[in-house]
């Protein structure tokens, strides 16, 4: 399930990737300015390399000068060529500024919204295990050869995944989602025979003559806690697949888990699937706002820091250590019903998890002096029972 820390996570991951492209693209408009300016046979004429380069200099003056304006003002000394392309170039990285922030947030969210995806596709897959093992048994029928191996093929009569293979209201999310593991057929099978069949929590089921309910309910819940998410080679490949696994792994192997411990054959509806978030509208709305106002409020936000970082230039921390900063006093001033020490707790664990090993003292300092500096001048207003107490 969704919490607000795994939210926080993400959103601290989708600035860090704006804030990195950010910083990069002021590079490449300067880059670009520059290679205006820059004498070419094809297009100058190289008599006036000199007033050119003169160009070039005014140009990147201007531009470093004036980015953080937004704009630049016409002054004496510098020609109508150079005063028109150093306003494009300023405008250019703001138009794709404002296209970068737009491409993060929509990635983070559809990102986080398509794990409720990934959670019903991955309920398909002791189905198609029991598939491939249904296709062994026939071969191994076919061939009548006999061999000492114990193998009962438990996974074709397994009643929890057969209550998942017809279970309609899961059925009816695959088939309106059109999912499907086709395109993992391969990676499939060699699971199936490299990892499945040798796996001896598995193996030791499939000898079983007659397992109890217990015993099929147990190792579907191994199969995901000790095969599916944790055996290397299939980690590598979800990693792959998705640069967020780390997190979303995690979301879904808990959602999973629970599904299949919650079984319970004789109701009508034998499983209760789970959701990625309890109070979507709410969780997102929050998801949200860090992330928005983080953006808008920066320059705000990197004024509170640096009146508390004495001797320190903010441009030189850490830039997860900045993020985590600016998003943990967003929340402060922002969501009224998060207690100050909730907040300041969890950006901590953020920094423990995510940061370098000496930042969760100096978040932890930063935050609690200006988390008192912004309550005194109530700036950060708590409402709601249990907040009277914001220090």
């Amino acid at each position: 399930m969704l919490n607000r820390r795994i939210l926080r996570i993400k959103a601290m991951q989708a600035l860090y990737s704006f804030y990195t492209t950010k910083a990069s693209l002021i590079a490449v408009v300067r880059d670009g300015l520059e290679q205006t300016f820059t004498p070419t046979a094809d297009v100058h004429d190289l008599s006036d390399t000199e007033e050119i380069d003169t160009y070039r200099k005014q140009a990147l003056s201007l531009y470093d000068q004036n980015l953080l304006l937004k704009k630049v003002e016409a002054s004496a000394g510098i020609a109508d060529q150079v005063f028109d392309e150093v306003s494009k170039a300023i405008d250019s990285y703001y138009s794709q500024v404002k296209s970068e922030i737009s491409r993060v947030k929509k990635q983070m969210l559809d990102g986080t919204h398509d794990l409720q995806d990934v959670y019903y596709k991955f309920l398909m897959l002791p189905g198609e295990f029991q598939h491939l093992e249904l296709l062994d048994k026939e071969k191994k029928d076919a061939s009548r050869i006999s061999n000492n191996e114990v193998w009962r093929h438990h996974f074709i009569t397994n009643p929890v995944i057969n209550a998942l293979n017809s279970f309609q209201p899961l059925q009816k999310q695959i088939t309106s989602k059109k999912l499907s593991w086709q395109e993992n057929s391969n990676h499939l099978k060699l699971w199936y025979k490299d990892i499945i069949k040798t796996e001896e929590v598995i193996a030791n089921y499939q000898q079983i003559e007659f397992p109890t309910p217990q015993e099929h309910i147990d190792v579907l819940v191994h199969f995901y806690k000790k095969i599916i998410f944790k055996n290397e080679f299939m980690i590598e490949h979800w990693e792959q697949e998705d640069v967020r696994w780390s997190e979303n792994g995690m979301i879904i192997k808990s959602m999973l888990t629970k599904t299949v411990q919650g079984y319970e054959s004789e109701l009508e509806e034998p499983f209760e699937l789970k959701s990625i978030s309890l109070n979507e509208e709410e969780d997102f709305e929050f998801f949200e706002t860090i992330y928005d106002a983080t953006i808008k409020e920066d320059e705000y936000l990197e004024g509170l820091i640096s009146q508390r970082t004495k001797n320190w230039d903010v441009s030189r921390l850490a830039m997860t250590d900045g993020i985590i900063l600016k998003m943990a006093l967003v929340e402060m001033i922002y969501c009224r019903s998060i207690p100050v020490k909730v907040t300041i707790n969890e950006y901590i664990e953020v920094c423990k998890q995510y940061s370098t090993p000496k930042s969760k003292q100096f978040v932890n300092g930063i935050l609690d002096v200006l988390a008192n500096q912004l309550t005194s001048e109530s700036i950060i207003k708590k409402t709601g029972r249990g907040l009277i107490d914001n220090k």
